[in-house]
């Protein structure tokens, strides 16, 4: 090749979840499982952890797999975040007895953040607002209008293109 043509940009990328190729640009990453879940190690998660994709109990704990999104400054898009949130016992039952339906008329729920994201490192616990929707889709989390938290303003104010390349860098390595 030319040593003055730039090469082409990314046109796939490795999935860390499921571990399938993906074309085009990355944007979004997710988590397979809580952290606390994770830390509990693999014996006691394959003893004491009911789960799936979307829904996680363990020890008395109820997770929900959400997705945070966060627009694009430089165009059309967003990254997301697929994170979970602990949520009540309650708020889980109610989803698994929506999942099949459309759950966009439903009240927001609450929760808290259940991942750490390596970019806010105080994400843990922070309190979301949970939308259902759709059954082909994840339900959203919203972070409170007047949090100050980064990751809250992100997600008012959209990311540039060197930010969105930042988190690229961050999740892949």
């Amino acid at each position: 090749m030319w040593p003055w043509k730039k090469e082409k940009p990314q046109s796939s990328w490795v999935c860390g979840v499921c571990g399938k190729t993906h074309e085009g640009a990355i944007s979004d990453y997710a988590w397979k499982l809580p952290d606390d879940v994770w830390a509990a190690g693999e014996e006691h998660r394959n003893e004491m952890l009911e789960w799936s994709e979307d829904m996680s109990f363990v020890d008395g704990r109820w997770f929900v797999r959400g997705m945070l999104e966060v627009p694009y400054k430089f165009g059309p898009g967003r990254w997301g975040w697929g994170l979970w949130a602990e949520v009540d016992e309650s708020v889980l039952k109610r989803y698994s007895e929506i999942w099949e339906l459309d759950g966009s008329n439903e009240p927001r729920v609450f929760g808290k953040i259940a991942c750490k994201i390596s970019l806010f490192p105080d994400s843990v616990g922070l309190p979301v607002e949970i939308q259902f929707g759709p059954p082909d889709l994840r339900p959203s989390f919203f972070l409170s209008t007047d949090s100050t938290h980064p990751l809250a303003l992100e997600q008012r104010n959209g990311i540039d293109e060197a930010r969105y390349h930042e988190i690229v860098t961050a999740v892949l390595g």
